[in-house]
């Protein structure tokens, strides 16, 4: 009896290191981790305050480390906020201290909280990630930065949740950050300005949803670079 009980007890140590912050991270990393490059169709829908911007359809594409560029009909657009920047952030533990935050249900799946503080200069001050305890993948990341404030951003997986990629990216932005890139058609002039209050922020969303992703294929690094450059 005594023997087995220490092996229960032994085992639940074992458990319980496995479910450190730390290693909680790595493992969400090994899964995205798999992917070198992508390929994806993308259609952006934005709901900004003050700004009228009509929906748009592209491509996606990435490339390991941290190369992620979308494109729409020839114009370079990346998000002030790479998505996919939160993988290189998380990849190496010794670029970071985490603290556990607890436990979140998003949807059906219960999600570990960890807050992510890199060590020395970076442009990142947090990252809260909410990820999955049976899927490993992060659910929702809230994004505070010195460039952009806070950019809130939630995912929604369907066949590529092994790899950590997306069917949908819903990015919360605050609009006294954001700018409208300027290669983009816009006419803030149609859509009445909400006046906010002393302590109200507005805020908008852009959501991004992919399909048909195509893993591991060579994508030329032109894709990337700004038009004209």
């Amino acid at each position: 009896m005594k023997n087995a009980l220490y092996v229960i007890l032994l085992l639940s140590g074992i458990h319980l290191q496995a479910q450190t912050p730390n290693q909680t991270l790595h493992k969400a990393y090994q899964q995205f981790g798999k992917v070198k490059s992508f390929k994806s169709e993308v259609k952006i829908y934005f709901d900004l305050p003050s700004v009228s911007i009509e929906d748009m359809s592209g491509k996606a594409f990435y490339k390991a480390p941290s190369k992620f560029r979308i494109r729409l009909k020839g114009i370079a657009f990346l998000p002030k906020d790479n998505p996919f920047n939160v993988f290189a952030l998380i990849k190496d533990s010794t670029q970071y201290a985490s603290v556990g935050n607890g436990s979140e249900t998003i949807g059906a799946e219960t999600c570990k909280i960890i807050s992510v503080i890199p060590n020395g200069d970076s442009d990142i001050i947090m990252a809260k990630i909410w990820i999955g305890t049976t899927s490993n993948c992060p659910l929702k990341m809230q994004i505070t930065s010195r460039t952009n404030g806070v950019v809130l951003i939630e995912n929604t997986y369907g066949r590529f949740a092994k790899n950590s990629l997306p069917d949908k990216m819903r990015f919360t932005v605050d609009m006294n950050k954001f700018k409208v890139p300027k290669a983009m058609a816009v006419d803030i002039n149609n859509t009445p300005k909400k006046t906010a209050t002393s302590t109200e922020k507005p805020k908008g969303t852009i959501e991004f949803v992919f399909a048909n992703y195509t893993l591991n294929v060579v994508v030329d690094d032109s894709v990337f670079k700004e038009d004209g450059k």
